[in-house]
């Protein structure tokens, strides 16, 4: 397409100079990827900004920049590519943006910088409503592309295809709109305008912002989308101004996000924002730019009062097409602080307020409108405190109960937030089920460190304060998630899992530390989607109760039990049907007996493996002092033993030894400790393997050696035979118990248990994982009786043999016992993480008192057998009868050179 026909009167074509290095990747206020927004209307055949729910966003990427025969003229190739509505993709920063974009153009053209403006043609790929290729060719036109800019400069422009209206390749015209990042000049931060936000926000004093868990200036509003709940000092309803838009926007927006821009100063404290408004349904990355709720700000931090100030100008002329917008109207005013006090009603990080110059009789005057973060994680930082509002209430509604006189019976302190903090599960009288977190935020008038979870050094080290004089003062902030209850049909129950309810609630009580009681009074967030919220809109007639359990429970007695009901009556469309709460409870006492029991276990790993590698050596040396023991080897038993030590190479050990407890799990043990015993066990793994596959092929080599071995060959299969009916049986008899016992009519039956709070979850995902997971349990029963093909096949052929050394079969016997030992001897007081079950899981089916019994007997007994077989023969253990009985005869065989003997009939 040639350039003179389209942009010759715009900027005219000269010369590039392809020989003057380097080429640059930028210009004007371009970087080499920039990021814009596209208008095309309803009725656009390619794009439909009107339809989307993704980004109608376009990406602006420069490939080369030349300098021209012309002075301030310079060529410009670079590829413009669209998000469009009839292809779900992501824009990603890619060699070939052609390959990343349903819309894309290659251009090149022509920038003037004297006049700011930029013309370009190409050609590319585009994708039509019906999902067809395209090919078409368009002009692009931009203005006021400067290198000098400031809060007022605005990018503006066109998309033009340049087929014909009833060519297949045409598109309608697109509007774009950028916002220049480069060659900024701030205007209005200087010291003539620094006294307009003198007014409603001087008597309210912040924290400095280096005082933060972040420290920088400009790490106050990060580059991604900061979120805020905005509340009204009035009611506000569509119609009225209550935000600096008029009359302009229909449904008055509840949510406002900051995202800031390039060009901020860490050392003048100056930073650029793009200040967006939208609904309650907004997503953080998915959404549509709309110009007539954004505005765009420039500020400064005022020491004086700690605060974030920002003149905020809106974006004008807005109508059909974007080509004529322009930034003005800088009459609002914005601040924003990190407060210096909590309570129960405000416990945002940040807080602020939006205002305007005008007078109430100006036009696009509106009364003040607060809004605080939708993040409301609390860092203890100096200066920060909590005021208690409502203690008054809370005496009202907690009677104190009189401790009950156990003896060594101990509840957590309150003082550490290990043990405060839970997850919960909840269910209602309706049917609801839910599930959520409880976060303390102070306890007394000291804040928690709400991220010591995430100190990297052990639970040995957390710091640990004295026992605080009972009850004392405590403020949580609780977020929960409620589904409707499950409709059943046809006997199948049906979950709505796309219904959910988030419920945010903040409350203070008194937690007495002699009985474990914690009673609280809360108030819950009550969020409108299209209007903004009024100040204050809050549910405070909530009443918490939480009951904990003694640090070191008896039996079925670890869960933290309680309800969170409304105070309110039956009629009053707040009120809500009671909730039923139950959580386990894991304290920083039960994380550090936790840290002990891992560090022991991994020792027993550590033992258990070397003993294997130690026992299968023995062995080894024994059939090569005696060579001929090797045909009575059980093949199956070696098998068993082999693929006990390449399972868990195969299934990847680090769900044994798991990276995730760094970050699932409150427990942050040594990282450096954990790796290195990871990689031993791994060495040592392979080694047991080498050996137990050396064993194997010796044995199975010198059993296919001898051709007069054929009734082994016929007692191994029999062995065989015998083994995989009992192992199919056991497993079959495995899955069956284990589908009974979770069965949906079981786990509602147990779900009605006053103790725990059982959430229904989907029927098939529980079973399929439990039949995994007792499957696994079956496996190791099954290497637990690692001897009984070697008995079987002493049975069938009668062997009296010294096949397995009494080191090899003693010592995996003693390997085998090792873990239910353990687990008899274990103290199961404590709630044990599961990432923490490395050499034994209690809540395994073959680990409980019963199995820590029955199993090593039989194995025991095993051991016995095999002692037997080998001093007195391999039916010894039979009854008299069933002794003379052979599986198989040896038939002598005939040469041929024998039949002639044979005398004629």
């Amino acid at each position: 397409m040639p350039y003179s026909d389209c942009c010759s009167s715009i900027v005219p074509e000269s010369t590039p100079d392809y020989h003057y290095y380097p080429t640059y990747k930028s210009f004007g206020p371009f970087r080499e990827y920039e990021t814009g927004y596209y208008y095309s209307g309803i009725a656009n055949r390619i794009l439909n900004s009107n339809i989307t729910r993704f980004l109608d966003s376009f990406l602006f990427r420069i490939r080369s920049v030349y300098r021209t025969d012309r002075d301030g003229v310079f060529k410009i190739e670079s590829s413009l590519m669209f998000q469009s509505p009839y292809y779900v993709g992501n824009m990603v920063y890619r060699q070939d943006v052609s390959l990343s974009s349903p819309f894309n153009l290659k251009l090149q053209g022509f920038w003037s910088e004297p006049s700011g403006k930029l013309c370009m043609v190409g050609t590319g790929s585009a994708y039509s409503k019906e999902g067809k290729l395209l090919a078409p060719a368009a002009v692009l036109k931009l203005s006021n592309v400067k290198n000098f800019n400031n809060i007022t400069s605005l990018i503006t422009g066109t998309l033009v295809s340049v087929s014909l209206s009833n060519d297949k390749d045409y598109f309608e015209p697109v509007s774009l709109l950028m916002i220049p990042q480069l060659g900024y000049n701030y205007t209005f931060v200087s010291e003539e305008f620094v006294d307009s936000f003198s007014g409603e926000s001087d008597h309210l004093q912040g924290l400095p912002y280096n005082v933060q868990p972040r420290r920088s200036f400009c790490s106050i509003i990060s580059t991604s989308r900061n979120v805020f709940n905005l509340q009204s000092t009035t009611s506000c309803s569509p119609g009225k101004n209550c935000l600096p838009f008029g009359g302009v926007v229909g449904n008055l927006p509840s949510v406002m996000s900051l995202t800031r821009l390039e060009y901020c100063s860490e050392f003048e404290r100056k930073v650029r924002l793009l200040i967006e408004f939208h609904n309650a349904n907004y997503v953080a990355f998915y959404h549509t730019f709309n110009p007539n709720s954004t505005m765009i700000g420039e500020g400064f931090w005022d020491d004086k009062r700690n605060q974030l100030c920002v003149f905020v100008c809106r974006i004008l002329d807005i109508a059909e097409s974007w080509s004529n917008a322009r930034v003005g109207d800088c009459t609002t005013r914005l601040t924003l602080w990190f407060p210096a006090i909590l309570s129960l009603r405000k416990t945002s990080r940040m807080v602020g307020q939006i205002s305007t110059n005008k007078t109430l009789n100006d036009s696009g005057y509106f009364k003040t409108v607060e809004f605080q973060s939708t993040e409301n994680r609390v860092e203890r930082v100096p200066g920060l405190k909590y005021e208690y509002t409502e203690m008054e209430r809370v005496y009202n509604s907690c009677p104190r109960k009189k401790p009950a006189r156990n003896e060594g019976e101990r509840y957590p302190t309150g003082a550490n937030f290990v043990d405060m903090k839970f997850d919960m599960s909840l269910k209602s009288s309706d049917g609801k089920t839910g599930w959520g977190s409880a976060l303390p935020l102070c306890e007394g008038d000291q804040l928690y460190n709400q991220n010591l979870h995430r100190m990297s050094a052990p639970p040995s080290s957390w710091p640990v304060r004295t026992a605080l004089s009972s009850p004392v003062n405590i403020s949580y902030e609780i977020g929960i998630t409620l589904r409707p209850a499950p409709k059943v049909d046809g006997g199948v129950v049906l979950y709505n899992l796309t219904r959910r309810e988030k419920v945010e609630i903040t409350a203070e009580g008194i937690y007495d530390a002699d009985t474990g009681a914690l009673c609280m009074v809360g108030c819950r967030k009550m969020v409108s989607n299209n209007q903004v919220s009024r100040n204050g809109s809050m549910d405070c007639e909530i009443l918490l109760n939480f009951q904990f359990p003694p640090l070191k429970p008896n039996k079925f007695r670890g869960y933290i039990k309680g309800s969170i009901e409304s105070k309110r009556k039956k009629s009053d469309p707040l009120y809500f049907n009671p909730l039923t709460v139950s959580s386990a409870a894991y304290s920083a006492e039960q994380a550090r007996e936790s840290v002990r029991t891992m560090d022991v276990q991994i020792i027993m790993v550590l033992i258990s493996n070397s003993l294997v590698c130690i026992f299968a050596g023995l062995q080894l040396y024994h059939v090569k002092k005696n060579p001929e023991v090797l045909s009575f080897i059980s093949l199956v038993l070696l098998v068993i033993l082999t693929l006990g030590c390449m399972i868990p190479l195969l299934l990847n050990f680090e769900a044994l030894f798991s990276k995730k407890q760094g970050q699932n799990s409150i427990l942050v043990h040594s990282t450096e400790w954990i790796e290195l015993n990871e990689v031993i066990v791994r060495i040592i793994t392979t080694v047991a393997l080498m050996l137990q596959f050396r064993l194997l092929q010796l044995a199975l080599s010198a059993r296919s050696d001898d051709e007069n071995q054929r009734g082994l060959w016929f007692a191994e299969k029999m062995t065989l035979l015998v083994t995989v009916s009992i192992y199919v049986v056991g497993a079959f008899v495995t899955v069956l118990v284990n589908w009974w016992k979770h069965s949906p009519v079981v786990v509602n039956q147990h779900s009605h248990s006053p103790e725990v709070v059982v959430l229904s979850s989907h029927t098939a995902e529980y079973r399929q994982y439990s039949t995994w997971k007792d499957l696994k349990s079956y496996a190791g029963l099954i290497l637990d009786g690692f001897l009984l093909p070697q008995i079987l096949l002493n049975i069938f052929s009668n062997s009296r043999e010294n096949t397995l050394c009494r080191s090899f079969y003693v010592g995996t016997t003693f390997i085998r016992l090792l873990p239910h030992v353990y687990d008899l001897c274990s103290n199961h007081n404590y709630i044990q993480l599961k990432e923490t079950y490395i050499f034994v899981n209690p809540g395994e089916d073959f680990f409980s008192t019963a199995w820590d019994v029955c199993i090593p007997l039989a194995v025991l007994l095993f051991a016995a057998i095999i002692y037997l077989q080998q001093r007195f023969g391999g039916r010894c253990i039979l009854p008299g009868r069933f002794r003379e009985f052979k599986a198989y005869e040896q038939v002598p065989v005939i040469e041929n050179h024998d039949l002639s003997e044979i005398p004629a009939c």
